[in-house]
């Protein structure tokens, strides 16, 4: 009786670990897009322009910017479809740059033209996505 039991706690502890390794693997659960849109909408829709920023750009403005895109960026992951993942990733980097340069003045980014251009193109990535997630395409 005592091998017994002592068969049936190993089995059980066993499976119960098994259970915890396969949660555990199953990853993260992804909001809908009505959930995440309004959180990617307002992040983009609130990232200054180029004439916000100013002329030279105006380093207290680049700077807050900066401070609200790193809180603000915890919210946008996971996205909806991991299609975007890397693609918001992306906006996210190139738009900190911005900010954090101010102005942007690297190899990667040469201007402020450039990295506009470049969240431009992002953004339309995403829209693309979306759009074939909801099937409003």
């Amino acid at each position: 009786m005592s091998k017994n039991l002592g068969l049936r706690t190993v089995t059980i502890a066993g499976l119960l670990l098994l259970l915890l390794l396969l949660s555990a693997c199953g990853g993260e659960s992804r909001p809908s897009v009505e959930e995440w849109q309004p959180i990617w909408e307002g992040t983009v829709g609130n990232f200054p322009s180029p004439q916000e920023l100013g002329e030279p750009p105006d380093h207290a403005v680049c700077s807050h910017e900066l401070g609200v895109l790193r809180s603000e960026s915890v919210d946008l992951f996971p996205t909806p479809d991991l299609a975007i993942d890397d693609v918001v990733a992306d906006w996210l980097h190139i738009a900190q740059s911005v900010v954090y340069e101010c102005p942007p003045s690297s190899q990667r980014l040469p201007s402020m033209e450039y990295a506009y251009g470049e969240l431009a193109r992002l953004e339309a990535e995403v829209a693309v996505v979306l759009t074939i997630d909801t099937g409003a395409g």
